[in-house]
């Protein structure tokens, strides 16, 4: 992940020096036929780092939940410090466009919590209101720093902590959870990816790994999940997903990998159901692709093609530019389609152009993505994070199973979100992109002209 330094200045306006009317193209290529607008949703949540749009007040509309790390503070002749804890804000519309907003904080800095990561909204205590759940950690902490915590959502608009791992008692970070029954037995489950930078040994008489993919498995009582976890195999990495791959009926993991060598992609399939000695099933890893180098991120899309199929998308994470020489892969977007036995390795089509990470340590292209139709053609396009590459982009769909990259905005390193939503409800549906950008401290929204 990307998200190591801050320039002195951030400047939001050059967020919008490609946004409306230029047809700039990251690569030689037809201009795009649709132009977007800029809006600022906020332009002071520092250190903006992952967001999602889900109902949550219950109004109908969606709102933005969106973590901020907070600042790094430069040190002369050294490594700047980490931020010590972050901030979870609530964005909600109050007008009838998405130009406007009002911003409420679910927890501030005194939670205690460093680098909170993509929070998953969901009605974890079954009251008919919706919670977020908030992994935390990074590899930058100057001591452990993992956290898994949720927020119960409480009449008047109050939140509630529940602590799963407590910041600070874990070896491992997280940046993503699914809330999933993974396990069969009617209660909603957490699975997540736990990593750290220096190898883990989590089960004894299997190799020490960076990461391991495990299972706090839902429990009755008010703090709903186990604090132990079940683990299921080393491997994975920050944004794991749960679906089955192998399209035989039952729920499989896959993910990218960043810190664990000898594959960009991996599956865990579910071998096994749960029984008494293995609560959870058994599960057996495979080798999706070796030839993307690291990556940050893996999801299905269905239909991507129009086709009714379902494709797999998977963006890596490499700079060929810095250190000077490097022989990392292209950064790019690929797709991938599930073989006929989807433990053979499998094989991957470059999406993306013209996409490269900036001559800095610590910078890598690109991030995450999010996938929806964009220009109103009704086909699915891709929007993309360049992280490390200042840019952000959308992949139009240009038939024949092509895509064109795009830009829709500059100056915006080390974004996140890319999230593609309708947020107002427009009819007919007209989607808008959501954007955090670490470097300017804003939160942002794009919608089509």
């Amino acid at each position: 992940m990307s998200r190591l330094t801050r320039p002195a200045t951030a400047l939001i306006i050059a967020l919008t020096a490609l946004a409306a009317a230029l047809p700039a193209d990251a690569s030689p290529g037809a201009p795009a036929q649709a132009s977007f607008s800029p809006h600022t949703v906020d332009a002071s949540l520092p250190g903006a780092a992952f967001a999602v749009a889900s109902d949550v007040v219950g109004d109908s509309r969606r709102e933005l939940v969106v973590t901020g790390f907070g600042h790094f503070q430069p040190v002369p002749g050294g490594p700047p410090i980490p931020p010590s804890a972050g901030r979870l804000a609530l964005y909600q519309q109050t007008g009838g466009d998405v130009g406007t907003w009002s911003k409420r904080l679910v927890f501030d800095t005194d939670a205690a919590i460093p680098f909170p990561n993509e929070p998953a909204v969901a009605d974890v205590d079954r009251d008919g209101d919706r919670d977020v759940v908030v992994p935390g950690g990074f590899i930058r902490c100057t001591q452990l720093c993992g956290s898994l915590t949720w927020w119960e959502h409480r009449p008047g608009g109050a939140w509630k902590r529940h602590d799963i791992v407590t910041p600070g008692s874990s070896a491992l970070f997280y940046h993503r959870v699914v809330l999933v029954d993974f396990d069969g037995d009617g209660r909603k489950d957490l699975v997540t990816v736990g990593e750290s930078l220096e190898p883990v040994v989590r089960i004894e008489g299997r190799p020490a790994a960076g990461a391991w993919i495990q299972v706090f498995r839902g429990v009755d009582g008010p703090e709903r999940f186990s604090p132990e976890p079940v683990d299921l195999a080393p491997g994975g990495g920050a944004l794991p997903v749960v679906a089955d791959v192998d399209s035989d009926g039952d729920l499989d993991v896959a993910s990218a990998q960043y810190f664990e060598p000898g594959a960009a992609f991996m599956w865990l399939e579910r071998t096994e159901a749960a029984d008494a000695e293995h609560p959870v099933g058994r599960f057996t890893p495979h080798v999706i692709d070796t030839t993307q180098g690291r990556a940050i991120q893996l999801r299905a899309v269905r239909n991507l093609y129009g086709d009714g199929r379902t494709v797999w998308v998977g963006s890596n994470h490499t700079n060929t530019v810095f250190p000077p020489g490097s022989a990392e892969p292209a950064s790019q977007v690929v797709s991938f389609s599930v073989p006929a036995d989807p433990r053979a390795p499998w094989v991957p089509t470059p999406l993306s152009s013209g996409i490269v990470a900036r001559a800095r340590p610590g910078q890598a292209a690109p991030g995450v993505f999010g996938s929806g139709d964009m220009d109103g053609d009704r086909d699915i396009d891709l929007l993309v994070s360049g992280d490390g590459d200042d840019r952000l982009f959308w992949l139009e769909q240009v038939g024949d199973r092509r895509f064109e990259t795009h830009v829709l905005a500059a100056g915006a390193g080390q974004a996140g979100g890319a999230v593609v939503t309708d947020l107002d409800l427009s009819r007919p549906p007209r989607n808008e992109a959501v954007f955090t950008v670490f470097e300017s401290d804003s939160v942002m929204v794009w919608s089509r002209d």
